[in-house]
């Protein structure tokens, strides 16, 4: 499979992802899933200047699939990144085959959010994504940085439970 990482992320691409995430899996390009930033032009013309030198595609929900695909067949490694487990819920529930792990990182503080560790916070309908995603069979693995501790979606979402 050439899809090196597969992760949420708030920011999408940012400081971390470029100098921490793409050393550690190293990655020729990155694939952004998410319908709210392929639609933001403003947004697209800011994530491919962090992107620096990779390239960097992105795309709707509903054309994922096709391109995610070309990615895994492809001789080059991608990372690929949405800023919202409703995306990989949804890309699941189509049948995208994108692995057996979602990373998590950032996720911060919203409106509704229940915080449930450093930057991570999430509200029911994020709560509902990671139940349906962990339905998948995907392993859903909490990490910040790549050298953090890895927490399991069933000890955060304990917490979540916990706070009800």
């Amino acid at each position: 499979m050439s899809i090196s990482v597969v992760r949420i992320d708030d920011r999408v691409i940012h400081g971390q992802t470029m100098t921490r995430w793409t050393k550690a899996r190293p990655v020729d390009g990155i694939l952004v899933v998410g319908d709210n930033i392929a639609h933001d032009k403003l947004r697209r013309k800011v994530l491919k200047a962090a992107a620096n030198d990779l390239k960097v595609g992105i795309y709707t929900v509903a054309e994922a699939g096709d391109k995610i695909k070309k990615g895994i067949e492809s001789k080059k490694k991608f990372f690929l990144i949405s800023d919202s487990p409703k995306t990989f819920a949804q890309m699941a529930d189509m049948g995208i085959d994108f692995g057996k792990v979602l990373n998590v990182g950032p996720m911060n503080t919203r409106p509704g959010t229940k915080v449930l560790g450093r930057t991570v916070a999430i509200d029911q309908d994020d709560y509902n994504a990671f139940e349906d995603i962990a339905k998948h069979g995907i392993d859903i693995q909490f990490q910040l940085l790549p050298d953090d501790e890895i927490k399991p979606w069933s000890t955060m979402k304990k917490k979540y439970d916990s706070m009800s």
